[in-house]
């Protein structure tokens, strides 16, 4: 295994871990970032499509099984995030500061808008009044600390586009 797969490899599983032990009881102003969305978003703007679709399968789908939630509940959106964000790859200069600060505002309302719809899909319930609460604060929180994580993953990926 390589050193990139390998540092991906890393990520994912770190990130698993903090979102499912750290960002519970790190609320801010009744929002949470999400670690899951930061670090899939921030490898599909890093490297493209496929290794954001590949890196939001696989975190997505260790995420619901680590964390006891639906299979699927967090891996659909996060295919989903790993596919679009992966798309602005070629067609934005991602050194910018506005360009994380939209992938993390644009990725984290995807994700909270589809386990919304999935929810409903597969519990019948309609959790409106939960993500006005939550998911506002929520997507504005992963847009600010976006820029961060970029920042962070640029410093501990390898530089060479090859995976």
């Amino acid at each position: 295994m390589n050193r990139q797969r390998l540092s991906m490899l890393t990520l994912v599983v770190l990130s698993v871990v903090l979102h499912g032990a750290l960002m519970p009881y790190l609320t801010i102003f009744g929002g949470r970032l999400n670690l899951l969305v930061a670090v899939v978003a921030g490898i599909a703007l890093y490297y493209g499509t496929w290794v954001g679709m590949l890196t939001g399968l696989c975190t997505g789908l260790l995420a619901d099984v680590v964390l006891g939630h639906v299979l699927g509940l967090s891996a659909v959106p996060l295919v989903l995030i790993g596919f679009f964000t992966g798309q602005l790859e070629r067609r934005v200069y991602r050194d910018a500061f506005l360009v994380p600060v939209f992938v993390g505002l644009s990725a984290s309302a995807t994700f909270e808008i589809v386990v919304l719809l999935l929810s409903r899909l597969a519990f019948g319930t309609w959790w409106r009044r939960a993500f006005m609460a939550a998911a506002i604060p929520t997507i504005l929180i992963n847009g600010a600390f976006m820029p961060l994580v970029f920042w962070f993953l640029g410093r501990i990926l390898p530089r060479n586009k090859e995976v």
